[in-house]
């Protein structure tokens, strides 16, 4: 028997340690039967996991634990990355705080071996999470994108790009983190919203005449200027092209150019051009052969300006040229202006584009086979919506800058020889008195030397005083390599054999070209089989209003604080009951308590089953024919549950699975079929009925398994024995299956009149505050004996169900005085109210409901009616304000109908 409540945690911890001690999630690698498999989207060791994590870690196990049911092969591959930046900031910021000290005070060596000794904390402490989060993994098989087998991954997928002459080492205008001090991927940069402001410049006529006004965001990069563009079309700028104009403040003329990128709605129309500070300026100068002049450096400090500005941080420079500017007349004006900022994606600092030589993979000969995968529908986007922008990026790809100037990460596997390379090597000796190599130059001779080790010599000169490039690699480039490197690739491993290609990919929308793009093209790339077929893309999680989850907010809630109140289940649950795909989830704690009710509900059903089993020796096996209306229901809507769940997860839409399996568990079987059964538990159709009872419950539980795998397990090991089952862990059990000789379309129908006819009459009950257990008179009229058939023969469901002691059923029966009135399908419900209610306290109760209705009316008619509120208040504001009018007016529609019953 079960104990009277149900304890999650001691529940939880006991089955956690048992399923890994059974060895339960382990690699089968099962050659008879279909492999289906799921790769991790590894968490960064930055530290606990979050919201994000529980959400799509979530539906992977439901996805691995139902494919395990459905009798495949299933495995779902662990491990960390190992989160460059991410990571290095971390620990940078916990040196500081801790010991005062920066990564320079340490150096390099005994910076990454500080990394390390994290990981191998913070690794352990990800891993017990995943296992109270009852995920299906065998934490005794862990992969990490540094470990020793990844790192020859790495090694090799450079090397042969090396070799294709797809990677290569060039100078380009890149995205730099000033904060982070490193290159970034166009794709690791994030636009964020700033109110910023949109200053008037005036360029004056190198001939003396007034000369152009432009609008920028970004005064401080004046003295970078090359050019002013305008575009061809423009007729107010027409004469102006081929000519030259003076930059404020610097004295230096600039020619005036026309070119079709510039906006002429933009400003005046006239563009500052600064090819070292702006990509779009990039292009128009390698267009037109202008010169790039660089005026902000790698600190982010002005250099090549005038002196006054010369060393200054860019920001205070901004000020200060505006300053100046307006002093010398050539500030025309300034107003306010909403700039869409190009922020680093980990510390969200603002990135300055950078002239920088750095190493790129040339992408467009990678992304021609992932483009003709998606096409043909070889790679499944789930949503679907997915499939367009994934291809528009792959169709304007631009090469990829891996390289990154930190010390955490896969060293770029490049060595040069001090002789040979000389002119192209800066060397800094560091705090601690080391030569360190700071920076490399093809241009200025550096020879590579392609190594996964330190060469014994140099291939050129035979010389041994070799050294390694400083930069390290991209986190991303490791990651693309993750559903091979997994399973050992390069080598030809039993593991890569059998499991490689993985079955689906699931992770946030947000990394669909910064990760998922680059696994298809290089899965494609090395083994010409796809890393996966389908893609399931899922939401971010996002506080109740729609916010983006952050610390800074204070909005955020902590999963494992979560668990450790709602249980692990609960906190599975109420994600999977929002987690349509690719839709962000409006995540807050009062979801957790619906599905916590949930799983309570779930564990007070069974424990009423089991009291109800005294007498009855298992195991039952299933009625072969029932002829009781409610059996023949229950066992319709337990088949269309099954096979609907299922579809859902075979769809990669886990809402609906879970969605429908809540409402037949709750609604259908809880709240119809055991209060209509109850009554036989005391018969000689007892077993018959508990059977049923039994046998639906635990193949409900089977199906509710992959989504709340705890409390599941729990329940079915107290089932199990009246019931025909050997196995000892749900997981190995066969998932249940839909059985169409138990569809019933007109047992359905006759039970959802029944339904309907109770609902009202549970509905007048409500809105007239009538006591649950006091029993009433109901009159119901037809307008036809056959419309009333189902009712005369089923009148025992709603008596028992509705709690009526005088039931009228009749052909245009008369309305009683003092009546409350309903309608279902065409019948009509009456409620004699005599007796039963207090008629004048009863009336000013709606009475004050109808005031209360009529003022929430007027208050958000009010509110609605206003321009400023619908123009500029959040949008999901508005929104909940038209619902609330909504609900405000049924309500007043209720009151007014109850208020006329009482007349």
């Amino acid at each position: 028997m079960l104990p009277k409540a149900y304890e999650p945690q001691e529940v939880e911890k006991k089955l956690a340690d048992k399923w890994q001690n059974a060895k339960l999630f382990a690699a089968k690698a099962d050659k008879t039967k279909k492999p289906f498999v799921i790769v991790i989207p590894p968490p960064n060791i930055t530290g606990a996991l979050h919201m994000g994590h529980a959400s799509t870690n979530t539906l992977q196990d439901v996805l691995i634990r139902a494919h395990r049911m459905f009798g495949e092969d299933a495995y779902w591959v662990p491990g960390t990355d190992h989160g460059g930046i991410a990571t290095q900031n971390v620990i940078e910021k916990k040196l500081s705080k801790e010991e005062h000290k920066s990564r320079h005070d340490l150096g390099r060596e005994a910076f990454v071996q500080t990394v390390w000794q994290w990981y191998n904390e913070c690794g352990n402490a990800i891993f017990n999470q995943f296992r109270k989060m009852g995920w299906a993994l065998d934490l005794s098989d862990i992969r990490f994108t540094m470990d020793e087998k990844r790192a020859k991954a790495v090694y090799e997928c450079f090397r042969q790009w090396w070799e294709k002459k797809y990677i290569y080492r060039g100078k380009r205008l890149i995205n730099w983190c000033v904060r982070c001090s490193t290159a970034l991927s166009d794709i690791e940069v994030e636009h964020e919203q700033h109110a910023g402001k949109l200053w008037y410049l005036r360029y004056k006529g190198e001939d003396g005449s007034d000369g152009v006004v432009i609008a920028t965001t970004r005064p401080e990069t004046i003295y970078a200027d090359a050019a002013i563009a305008v575009n061809p079309k423009d007729e107010r700028y027409k004469n102006l092209v081929g000519k030259k104009v003076i930059i404020p403040l610097a004295n230096r003329a600039i020619p005036v150019i026309a070119d079709e990128a510039v906006e002429m709605e933009f400003g005046t129309g006239a563009l500052k051009i600064t090819p070292a500070h702006d990509a779009t300026d990039y292009e128009v100068g390698q267009r037109h052969n202008l010169p790039i002049m660089t005026v902000i450096n790698d600190k982010g400090k002005m250099v090549n300006c005038p002196e006054k500005y010369l060393g200054m941080d860019r920001e205070l420079c901004r000020k200060e040229t505006v300053k100046d500017l307006d002093a010398a007349g050539l500030l025309v004006k300034e107003e306010k202006y909403n700039n869409a900022v190009s922020t680093c994606y980990r510390c969200h600092n603002p990135i300055e584009p950078f002239m920088s030589e750095q190493w790129f993979v040339k992408m467009d000969k990678l992304a021609q086979p992932a483009i003709e995968a998606a096409e043909s529908g070889a790679l499944q986007f789930h949503p679907a919506n997915w499939k367009n922008p994934f291809l528009n990026w792959l169709k304007n790809i631009q090469d990829w800058c891996i390289s990154r100037q930190i010390w955490w990460g896969h060293r770029i596997p490049v060595w040069y020889c001090r002789q040979c390379s000389a002119n192209g090597l800066t060397f800094a000796t560091d705090k601690q008195g080391h030569e360190q190599l700071t920076k490399v130059s093809f241009e200025d001779g550096a020879q590579p030397i392609v190594s996964f080790g330190k060469p014994e010599k140099c291939p050129h000169c035979g010389g041994h005083d070799l050294v390694q490039d400083p930069d390290v690699l991209d986190t991303w480039f490791s990651s693309a390599l993750w559903p091979m490197s997994v399973f050992g690739w390069p080598e030809k491993t039993p593991e890569m054999e059998h499991f490689y290609p993985t079955s689906v990919m699931v992770t946030g929308y947000e990394i669909l070209y910064l990760w998922v793009a680059r696994m298809v093209m290089t899965g494609l790339e090395f083994t010409g089989k796809l890393p996966f077929k389908d893609v399931y893309l899922n939401g971010i999680i996002r506080d109740k209003s729609g916010k983006k989850m952050s610390k800074s907010l204070g909005n955020v809630i902590d999963p494992l604080d979560m668990t450790a109140k709602y249980g692990t289940d609960a906190v599975r649950f109420s994600l999977l009951m929002q987690a349509v795909p690719s839709k962000d989830i409006p995540y807050s704690e009062e979801s957790i308590t619906g599905a916590r009710n949930f799983c309570n509900k779930i564990y007070n059903a069974s424990r009423f089953i089991l009291m109800n089993m005294e007498g009855i020796k298992g195991p039952l096996a299933m009625p072969e024919k029932v002829t009781e209306l409610a059996d023949q229901w229950i066992l319709d809507r337990y088949a269309n549950a099954i096979k609907t769940a299922r579809e859902g997860i075979e769809h990669y839409n886990l809402a609906q699975t879970a969605n429908t399996l809540y409402h037949f568990l709750w609604g259908d079987f809880c709240d119809w079929y055991i209060e209509l059964a109850k009554q036989r538990f005391q018969t000689q159709e007892k077993e018959h009925v508990m059977a049923l009872c039994v046998n639906i419950l635990y193949g409900t539980l089977k199906a509710l398994h992959p989504l709340i795998p705890f409390i599941t397990e729990e329940i079915a090991a107290s089932l199990r024995p009246y019931v025909n089952e050997t196995e000892e862990f749900l997981l190995n059990q066969a998932y249940p299956q839909f059985n169409a000789a138990w569809v019933n379309e007109d047992a359905v129908r006759k039970m959802n009149v029944l339904q309907g006819v109770t609902r009202a009459i549970r509905t007048i009950r409500s809105q007239f505050n009538v006591p649950p257990a006091l029993k009433i008179t109901t009159v119901l009229s037809g307008n036809t004996q056959e419309e009333l058939a189902v009712l005369k023969a089923y009148e025992g469901y709603i008596t028992l169900m509705a709690k009526i002691d005088n039931l009228q059923i009749g052909v245009n029966m008369p309305k009683p005085k003092q009546t409350a009135t309903a309608m279902f399908e065409g019948i009509a419900i009456y409620v004699p109210l005599t007796g039963l209610i207090d008629f004048d306290k009863e009336r000013k109760r709606l009475e004050k409901d109808l005031a209360l209705a009529k003022a929430n009316i007027a208050s958000r008619q009010a509110r609605l009616a206003q321009e400023n509120f619908i123009k500029h208040a959040p949008k999901e504001q508005v929104e909940k304000t038209r619902e609330e009018l909504a609900a405000a007016q049924q309500a007043l529609a209720q009151v007014t109908a109850s208020l006329e019953d009482l007349a």
